[in-house]
């Protein structure tokens, strides 16, 4: 007589359940597809933008409470990532956490001359209007990103592009729509 040597084997201590499996899946899915397309999405070796990558999929909503306790961050700021996301992938995720260094002036010259604005701050990566109540980020991949300021928070806005002026037009759009 044969042993079933796999029956007498202990499972892990905590299998994800079919909703679990279900994200994953979908995630993987749909970077399979974007491939496919001969759209690689670069992948962020950064544990919280993978993760916020997955909350954005479909379904992914129905984690972020869980997402929240498991990461320490506030479920407003893991949506916040979200949305950074589906606005720029990766790497708008990781312009909403910190933005990539680079001299604003060039910026805030190309900003002025379309918008004819004095009041803007610049530092390095980011140019604000406070009054208007928008910035523009620029990220890794050489796009600015627009941002609009709701309930003392900069929440991205739709409109990355490699104009910073262009960006800040999407960010006032963006701002008066709300």
């Amino acid at each position: 007589m044969t042993t079933q040597w796999w029956l007498e084997e202990t499972p892990p201590p905590e299998v994800p359940g079919v909703p679990r499996l279900t994200l994953l899946l979908d995630d993987a899915a749909a970077r399979a597809a974007a491939l496919l397309r001969g759209e690689p999405e670069p992948v962020s070796d950064d544990p919280l933008a993978d993760a916020v990558r997955i909350l954005a999929g479909p379904g992914g909503h129905e984690f972020v409470a869980e997402a929240a306790r498991q990461t320490g961050l506030p479920e407003d700021e893991l949506r916040r990532l979200v949305l950074a996301h589906r606005h720029g992938g990766s790497t708008g995720v990781l312009t909403a956490l910190a933005p990539a260094p680079v001299d604003p002036e060039e910026a805030v010259r190309e900003i002025r001359a379309r918008r004819g604005l004095a009041g803007l701050a610049a530092e390095p990566g980011v140019v604000t209007d406070l009054a208007a109540k928008v910035q523009v980020r620029h990220g890794a991949d050489g796009r600015w990103y627009p941002f609009t300021l709701w309930r003392d928070r900069w929440w991205p806005a739709t409109g990355a592009t490699i104009s910073p002026g262009a960006a800040f037009r999407a960010a006032l759009r963006a701002r008066r729509a709300r």
